[in-house]
């Protein structure tokens, strides 16, 4: 049986991975997901040097290709709906020239890193969403895991 402490040691053993690994630049090119494993992991997206956001998926380089949609990924919309505060999306977008903007952020200001994990993932980021506060991850179920 594992114990509380050893599933906490863990836990710090991602987060310090996470945060201090060399982290990637955002591309708009073609290959940008081609930086990611075929695999499960966590992964964390970075305003230059500040955490913003946590997320797991069961393949990261499939997930890295929706990173760049605003349909598709929940950290652009709440991203723009940060930066523009009355920002509305219709149809899953935000207007030309939001989603222009947001573009151009992207390249100027957003790096990720992840890590690996074939299982535990969600506990992983729940963890990684209570510890670190003001992310713009979602508020629900998933940042009140306590270990």
């Amino acid at each position: 049986m594992i114990t509380n402490e050893q599933i906490h040691i863990v836990l710090k053993e991602v987060e310090e991975e996470l945060l201090t690994s060399k982290k990637i630049k955002f591309d708009f090119d073609c290959k940008w997901s081609s930086k990611f494993p075929n695999k499960a992991g966590v992964y964390a997206i970075f305003n230059i040097n500040d955490l913003v956001y946590i997320g797991e998926t069961a393949n990261l380089k499939e997930r890295m290709k929706e990173v760049k949609r605003t349909y598709n990924h929940s950290f652009r919309r709440k991203l723009g709906k940060h930066l523009f505060k009355d920002a509305k999306t219709v149809k899953g977008k935000f207007s030309l020239e939001i989603e222009t903007y947001l573009n151009d952020y992207f390249l100027s200001n957003i790096f990720f890193s992840y890590k690996e994990l074939n299982f535990g993932r969600l506990e992983v980021e729940s963890y990684l969403i209570h510890n670190n506060k003001g992310l713009l991850n979602s508020k629900g179920k998933r940042n009140k895991v306590k270990t």
